[in-house]
């Protein structure tokens, strides 16, 4: 099988200090926040880029911002701590380049962790750091499969507005209940399946076990999930169907019981 996929770009290490211009909720549990700065002038995004992420460094509540700055040998140099804002990684939901806005949707999880926190007291005018953006890109596939929970969805949504409308696939997405799916666009030939996933139930990872796709087509898996859960199907990938690392891109998005520990690609 010949698959081209090109290395993966990892996030620029310049600062941009982006502000945030409006904020709307999408369901009961996503909220979209819209940052702008001309900061962005230089952001940009690969046309073929697959879910590409960002780094958001996000302020401590009520104090005034201090940002990292680079060395001149290129090592990160933080502010003190009780100043040093957070670093968490999110998925780019849309970059309009004219008007100079990024949309970075996020998934409400009440004060339990800090950029769901930092989301439900936003509000226009509040300053939010950002590095980015990273991403993958691939090209000549002829099948994608794209799977992922609730957290995964913005990328998921992403990629599908901006695949060839001749792209053929399926997309798994897995959402607590009805009332968090979304519409956006998608080429006609990449079926979504919506998932409603129960608590300690692999809903998500046993559809995508049961897929299957035309034989002899150059395939591309995209998956994103609780870290169990995407370890689980990079194995299957890995194991059942052959694939290789440059046919899959297997993203660990978070970890029962823990904060954010870094960007989780499975090599």
């Amino acid at each position: 099988m010949s698959l081209t996929a090109a290395p993966r770009i990892e996030p620029k290490l310049q600062l941009c200090v982006l502000h945030v211009v409006r904020i709307y909720d999408l369901t009961p549990h996503m909220r979209r926040i819209v940052l702008g700065g001309r900061d962005l002038e230089n952001f940009d995004v690969p046309t073929n880029a697959l879910g590409p992420y960002i780094k958001l460094l996000i302020p401590p509540n009520g104090i005034e911002p201090e940002w990292p700055t680079l060395s001149d040998d290129g090592r990160l140099i933080w502010p003190a701590l009780d100043r040093r804002p957070v670093m968490r990684t999110y998925s780019v939901r849309h970059f309009d380049k004219d008007a100079c806005e990024l949309h970075v949707d996020f998934v409400m999880h009440g004060d339990r962790g800090v950029a769901s926190a930092w989301a439900a007291r936003a509000k226009a005018g509040d300053p939010v750091g950002l590095w980015g953006p990273g991403c993958t890109t691939t090209q000549n596939i002829d099948w994608y499969l794209f799977a992922g929970d609730q957290t995964a969805l913005p990328a998921i949504a992403f990629i599908l507005e901006n695949l060839p409308a001749t792209a053929r696939g399926e997309a798994y997405i897995e959402i607590p209940d009805e009332s968090e799916k979304q519409i956006f666009g998608k080429p006609s030939g990449v079926d979504i399946k919506w998932l409603l996933g129960k608590k300690e139930t692999p809903v998500l990872q046993d559809a995508v076990k049961a897929a299957s796709w035309p034989a002899h087509s150059r395939v591309f898996v995209w998956a994103g999930a609780e870290s169990a859960t995407a370890r689980s199907i990079r194995s299957h990938m890995k194991t059942k169907h052959g694939l290789d690392r440059d046919q899959m891109y297997i993203l660990n998005y978070w970890r029962r019981g823990q904060a954010e520990g870094g960007f989780g690609y499975l090599d």
